[in-house]
């Protein structure tokens, strides 16, 4: 697959009945973004891209800013999805159910959970095999990713490959319920619907 930075895209004016999705990220930066590849890329999807505020991301925090956001966003309470992106490397087990509860009663709502973190998911958009020896700690795959991406992953064209992230993710996935088992991330979901309305960018 041939990558293009998005800096060099045209960016598509986002018409009335595009499909709305909120992603709402633990983190300020890597998270965000890495979404805001996708954001106008393509007419008939907007992404709205929610990143923590000021160091903000507890699990409670995160369900506050993504009520804010629908209120904002989606005033006249039209179709939506919403994502909740987070990692289980701060947060124990009872506050990532906390959020997986609250989601679970908003049909719209879902979360999108990555073990230990989000370099999981950055991860299978270059490997199509776990390492051998998978690390239950951040710092570990935060070294492997800037390890198999040249220069660290670049958020203005790695993203591109996201059809190959989400076939890897999906086909190295194991958990037990809503909680994916270390070197694992549920990513590969949300990722399918945005593939699902960009992928005419990448052929």
């Amino acid at each position: 697959m041939k990558l293009f930075s998005k800096r060099s895209y045209q960016k598509q004016t986002p018409w009335r009945d595009a499909t709305l999705i909120f992603v709402v990220c633990e983190g300020n930066q890597r998270e965000p973004n890495y979404f805001r590849f996708f954001h106008q890329l393509d007419s008939r999807l907007k992404l709205v891209i929610i990143p923590s505020e000021d160091g903000k991301s507890a699990p409670a925090h995160l369900l506050g800013n993504a009520k804010n956001a629908v209120e904002k966003h989606n005033p006249d309470k039209g179709t939506y999805s919403l994502y909740i992106v987070m990692d289980t490397d701060h947060w124990g087990k009872r506050q990532i159910h906390q959020v997986y509860e609250d989601c679970s009663k908003k049909p719209e709502w879902d979360v999108a959970i990555s073990n230990p973190c989000f370099e999981v998911w950055l991860y299978f958009h270059r490997e199509k095999n776990l390492p051998d020896n998978i690390s239950k700690t951040c710092s570990d795959w935060k070294k492997v990713v800037d390890k198999i991406f040249s220069g660290g992953f670049n958020a203005d064209k790695h993203p591109a490959l996201i059809q190959s992230a989400i076939e890897n993710a999906k086909a190295n996935y194991s958990g037990k319920g809503y909680e994916p088992d270390p070197g694992s991330t549920q990513l590969h979901i949300l990722g399918q619907k945005i593939y699902a309305l960009t992928k005419s960018k990448f052929l």
